[in-house]
């Protein structure tokens, strides 16, 4: 009724069992319905102050005005040193991106009412504070605009989900999906099959082909363009993460023919019984993430991103606006300091498309896994390079 959001402090989930995934899928249900979520306790108390006494900011995107040499512009520069080793967006941001909020140093008094954003006095310590109502701290500050700006462009977008009828935008292969799955009966999908499906769907996955002949093989390699990848193909393999076998680099004719046996007899799949391999492009380099697909009870079908190396499990509710794919791309950073940035835009692309795809196909899929999805660097492709399906 008063038209602010519920300010929720919540503990960020640790790990990467059930427990874990569905507690994020539960924190995201909540924030794609409103609410703005904190883990840390000092920009959630922050945020409330911000919230009542100076209202709802339009986005998270701020910038700092201080004084040279001051406590606000060192902290501030602090701040900004820190994102650039994590390979995140500095917190205090210029050029031609807008800005939604300005945190200033009282002692130089409001900022001009030209300059744009909501104005926001912040007393770098609590000792320099005076009895006027200021938030404290440049780090809890700017954790407050951040939570309260995300809720402010979430809540802009829309409550809930994306409506179903969105994937009319996305321009899906109605015929070849429609080919693919009257072929398929009930059970596990391998990789090929369920990369047909994805592929209907508009959602980029490896180039490749099955081949069961070696001399097949070797045609299909020189059509990729070497270096290629092998794998054996099958509805009953497990995933390149659990183990199945692929040989890499392969860049000959006659390794493609080693590489036909040696992949086989790994998989435990004698050649002489009309075994079949997958002749793929080599994947590019990139960080690589794994995507699930999962229904919650509850909470309904959910995308849940898993990136090595993060502290914790990202999730949305599918299918995706595409404000929440955004958020879940940002998840992924570059590895190291000076490494390109990550293409989240085709990540973001990447992951809307499933979402609409395992909503669209509910109760004929049961589960969709992408255990491999490789993010490009800026100006590399993100694609999907491992996957299976459930269909039931």
């Amino acid at each position: 009724e008063a038209g602010r959001p519920v300010c929720l402090l919540a503990p960020s989930p640790r790990g990467s069992g059930r427990a874990a995934v569905e507690r994020a899928a539960a924190l995201a249900y909540l924030r794609a319905h409103g609410a703005a979520l904190a883990h840390d306790v000092d920009a959630w108390l922050e945020a409330v102050v911000m919230l009542v006494r100076f209202g709802m900011p339009a986005g998270p995107r701020a910038a700092v005005v201080a004084p040279p040499g001051s406590w606000l512009e060192a902290q501030a520069l602090v701040l900004a040193s820190d994102a650039d080793l994590l390979g995140t967006r500095p917190p205090v941001i210029g050029g031609d991106e807008p800005t939604d909020v300005v945190l200033y140093d009282p002692d130089l008094g409001p900022p001009r009412d030209t300059l744009p954003g909501l104005h926001v006095p912040v007393a770098a310590r609590g000792e320099l504070a005076n009895d006027a109502i200021v938030l404290h701290g440049a780090r809890p500050a700017l954790g407050a605009v951040a939570i309260l700006g995300r809720a402010a462009e979430r809540i802009a977008v829309g409550l809930g989900t994306a409506p179903n009828a969105a994937s009319a935008e996305l321009a899906i292969d109605e015929d070849r999906l429609r080919r693919q799955l009257a072929k398929l009966g009930d059970g596990r999908l391998g990789d090929h099959e369920t990369k047909v499906l994805l592929a209907a769907y508009g959602v980029p996955i490896t180039r490749q082909a099955v081949a069961t002949t070696p001399s097949a093989a070797v045609k299909l390699a020189r059509r990729a363009g070497y270096p290629v990848e092998l794998k054996p193909w099958g509805h009953d393999l497990p995933t390149e993460p659990a183990g199945c076998p692929v040989e890499r680099g392969i860049s000959s004719d006659a390794l493609v023919r080693h590489a036909f046996t040696a992949v086989l007899t790994a998989a435990n799949k004698p050649t002489s019984e009309g075994a079949a391999v997958i002749v793929r492009e080599s994947p590019p380099a990139g960080r690589e993430v794994t995507v699930s697909l999962l229904q919650l009870p509850a909470l309904g079908w959910t995308v849940v991103l898993d990136t090595p190396g993060a502290t914790r499990i990202a999730a949305a509710p599918a299918p995706l606006r595409l404000i929440d794919a955004q958020n879940l791309a940002r998840q992924v950073v570059a590895s190291r300091a000076g490494d390109p940035e990550p293409d989240r835009a085709g990540l973001a692309n990447l992951l809307r498309r499933v979402s609409h795809l395992i909503v669209d196909l509910d109760g004929r899929i049961t589960r969709l896994d992408l255990p491999r999805v490789v993010v490009g660097g800026r100006g590399a492709r993100t694609l999907v390079v491992d996957a299976f399906a459930i269909l039931g």
